[in-house]
């Protein structure tokens, strides 16, 4: 009785196995690319969003610091210690927030006061339709991992058969762990966005790119939403920018509350507007 491939030897089944982690690859990218929802076609013009959809709570909270720090409201002191003005008027509940921490205060506490304003913001896109909902992100983590999981199957089918017939089995170990490795990443990385909201991240990007180069003082944060820390790396601020990328974005060693920008202050990174086992992913 024949087993088909798994009655091959090492050499041509692992030639086997090689292509079709290759197709795998490709069909881990192309079924999310498929399978986006197409959300909603309404215009975002709230700076907040639109930094929430480039890059997640990571990048809403730059945008507000960017804002905060272009109205004097907010000063960067030695020691990457934060002193906020509390007499300043605030333009949004969040600068509100950052405002009434006081100083000097290291980044922890200005990123725990401005958490709490990141999850309105994705709860408005959501219902906007340019982020998926929980339910679309667990179907498509499935879809797009499920190609993985088959061919782990097969290659461990393979596997015990090779055991059992004490052939040398080494190779095929390593194949299996690394699609294993993968596999969860495959999981692990979603763009939460609908074609509408990577639409909508592309088209201000496009009509807006002069401020990735020379925004004005209001602009500042707008241009920090869009295109990340990198706009303020040549101004006053840029100690900022500096201490968000050396530190991962914690500054003080604390975690930042990003959920999963993963397009990190590239300036055209594309973000992920949130969660799961972290980031992005197409």
């Amino acid at each position: 009785m024949s087993y088909g491939p798994f009655d091959w030897t090492g050499g041509p089944f692992l030639i086997l196995y090689c292509s079709l982690l290759l197709l795998v690859l490709y069909a881990g990218l192309a079924i999310p690319a498929r399978l986006r929802p197409h959300g909603s076609a309404v215009t975002v013009t709230d700076p907040d969003e639109l930094a929430y959809l480039a890059g997640g709570t990571r990048r809403f909270e730059d945008s507000v610091m960017a804002r905060l720090f272009a109205a004097h409201a907010i000063t960067l002191e030695t020691g990457g210690k934060f002193q906020p003005d509390p007499r300043h008027p605030a333009r949004s509940d969040a600068e509100r927030s950052v405002l009434a921490v006081g100083g000097p205060a290291k980044w922890r506490a200005i990123a725990a006061a401005l958490e709490p304003h990141a999850w309105p913001v994705r709860q408005r896109l959501i219902r906007g339709g340019k982020l998926m909902t929980e339910r679309s992100v667990l179907a498509l983590r499935f879809w797009q991992t499920a190609p993985y999981i088959l061919l782990l199957v097969f290659g461990a089918i393979k596997w015990e058969v090779g055991t059992a017939r004490e052939r040398p089995v080494g190779y095929l170990t390593v194949l299996l762990v690394v699609t294993a490795i993968l596999s969860l990443i495959r999981f692990c990385v979603v763009d939460r966005r609908t074609r509408a909201g990577k639409a909508v991240i592309d088209e201000a990007r496009s009509r807006l790119d002069r401020l990735r180069r020379a925004p004005t003082r209001d602009e500042t944060g707008l241009a920090v939403a869009l295109f990340g820390t990198t706009v303020l790396t040549a101004t006053i601020w840029g100690d900022y920018h500096r201490m968000r990328t050396d530190n991962g974005g914690s500054g003080d060693g604390g975690t930042s509350s990003s959920d999963g920008g993963s397009s990190g202050d590239s300036g055209g990174g594309g973000g992920c507007g949130g969660g799961g086992c972290g980031g992005c992913g197409s």
